[in-house]
């Protein structure tokens, strides 16, 4: 569909709200479900922090949301299935430090690089 046709129509549609202001508006519900509905849920977070997690998400180029999101995800996993998130914690961790290592290594002037 063109942008031109879109905005004919959304002119249109707005024409038609505007002359019967108190029209019972019909809904129309769509054809196939979510795969994963979502649902909102409010949190307080302390005023203080906000700005916090606003930084963090930042410094992660991702929207505030998305990464509460993500650390609530998380936590429920890890209620859900402990031992499977501390086996995968361990895995995450000991592959960190191996690449650490492989930094260090590969770092000139480290002592212990081969000297050519």
């Amino acid at each position: 569909m063109a942008d031109q046709e879109i905005l004919e129509r959304i002119a249109a549609a707005v024409e038609d709200v505007e002359a019967t202001p108190d029209a019972e508006l019909g809904w129309t519900r769509h054809r196939e479900p979510a795969k994963n509905p979502t649902a909102v849920y409010s949190v307080r977070i302390p005023v203080e922090r906000i700005e916090e997690l606003r930084r963090l998400a930042a410094e992660r180029d991702v929207a505030p949301t998305a990464l509460i999101r993500t650390w609530v995800l998380a936590q429920l996993d890890a209620a859900r299935s402990p031992e499977d998130y501390a086996q995968r914690w361990e895995r995450d961790v000991a592959a960190t430090a191996e690449q650490l290592r492989k930094l260090l290594d590969e770092r000139p002037g480290a002592p212990w690089a081969q000297v050519s």
